[in-house]
């Protein structure tokens, strides 16, 4: 009679949901995070390749210590399946010339204790990138910059630039030592000369132009697709 009962139960089952039983694993839809500063703020709740549900947490101003103090309740707590880690800039654009190096040590420990708190939560880990600093266009810009490389000296952009690569390397090596999906955004974003392509950069020359978002979008959507 149980049996009978039982079989009863899973054919009405199957017969409401046109064929197969719904669980709720699958009707729940795929989820991700975007966590950063002011870069992954302007970003949006744009559509990614599998995720039904974007959910941006960039905060402006952050640096890697403030998102790493804010993934429990501004990630973990939200359950999603994945989270974006994105946006180490401000640690190096607010430190002092002498305060750089530790300031990029933080930002490489807090990229790796994001990633253990993810991975308690059983949340995927993708890493990004940042996208460098841009230099400064024009001809007086181009007669000063030519000057102080006469002098052995480069501009700000470029040491900048050259200081978020560094830890960008160390995001890349991350990704590449624990299997993570990394997005590049610094590579697709640079020159030759390892700054910004002028065009992605807002008239500030800090944030991000609406150009550099669609470039974001597009090569996040390829990337992403790729890895599905």
């Amino acid at each position: 009679m149980i049996t009978c009962l039982g079989a009863l139960l899973a054919l009405a089952a199957t017969s409401k949901s046109g064929g197969a039983a719904v669980t709720e694993t699958a009707a729940k839809p795929r989820s991700v995070v975007i966590l950063g500063a002011s870069y992954a703020q302007g970003w949006g709740t744009l559509a990614l390749p599998g995720y039904e549900r974007v959910i941006n947490r960039g905060v402006g101003g952050e640096e890697t210590g403030d998102m790493r103090k804010r993934f429990p309740s501004d990630v973990a707590a939200a359950r999603p399946d994945a989270v974006l880690i994105w946006g180490h800039v401000n640690n190096i654009t607010r430190a002092a010339p002498d305060q750089v190096e530790a300031a990029k040590a933080a930002a490489k420990a807090d990229y790796d204790e994001m990633l253990r708190q993810a991975r308690a939560a059983g949340i995927r880990v993708i890493l990004a990138t940042e996208v460098p600093w841009t230099a400064e266009s024009g001809m007086l810009a181009t007669v000063y910059g030519w000057l102080a490389s006469l002098r052995g000296k480069t501009s700000y952009a470029t040491r900048t630039s050259a200081h978020v690569e560094e830890v960008n390397e160390h995001v890349r090596a991350l990704a590449r030592r624990e299997g993570l999906q990394l997005l590049d955004f610094g590579r697709a974003f640079a020159n030759e000369d390892g700054t910004r392509k002028q065009e992605y950069a807002a008239e500030d020359g800090s944030h991000i132009s609406a150009a550099g978002y669609r470039a974001l979008t597009e090569y996040a959507t390829r990337e992403l697709r790729a890895r599905k």
